[in-house]
């Protein structure tokens, strides 16, 4: 037996369980794995920071146009576009136009997929035949006019429509071009 300072016997320490070595290893190892993570995150962040985050814009197949390709095309084009926030009804046509806003004016896309070019083409045709821009309405899913007593104009081409909402004669013809030259 040990004797203490005073001289009083005590009892030996008993040896800490191997459990604990065990859970201090391991603790250990798990300690310098994230710090292993933690260098690997900054290496990748610093080696992938000088590289441009430059977007290839989609391609679209030839009658198989998307918003997102008609946006691109508006841009080289050299016009301001971007996405807009709702979605406008017309009476005569059947499907849910797109907002784009083009050089700061609404732009509604109706875009036609029927499954491979020469249906969507046609049935872009066949809806555009009876357009009528003078007697459109033109509203939201809700109902709230979306025109405000502002002339119409229709472009078209591929298997898009495009109303453009007020605006002048130079950014119809402009949007007219940009429509017909799509794939």
């Amino acid at each position: 037996m040990n004797r203490g300072a005073d001289g009083r016997p005590q009892a030996a320490r008993p040896s800490p369980p191997r459990s604990r070595r065990g859970a201090h290893v391991l603790s250990t190892l798990l300690f310098l794995a994230a710090i292993g993570f933690a260098v690997a995150a900054v290496f990748l962040y610093l080696q992938d920071r000088d590289k441009t985050d430059e977007r290839i814009p989609p391609t679209a197949l030839p009658g198989q146009n998307q918003l997102a390709t008609v946006l691109q095309a508006f841009k080289d084009a050299g016009l301001k576009a971007d996405y807009g926030r709702t979605t406008g009804k017309s009476d005569q046509l059947n499907q849910p136009g797109q907002l784009l806003t083009v050089e700061g004016q609404n732009v509604y896309v109706y875009i036609y997929n029927d499954g491979d070019k020469d249906a969507s083409v046609a049935e872009r045709e066949r809806q555009a035949a009876n357009i009528d821009p003078e007697s459109m309405k033109l509203t939201t899913p809700s109902g709230k006019d979306l025109r405000n007593g502002e002339p119409l104009h229709i472009a078209q081409g591929s298997n898009v429509i495009t109303v453009l909402v007020g605006g002048d004669e130079q950014l119809a013809s402009q949007i007219q071009q940009v429509v017909e030259a799509l794939p």
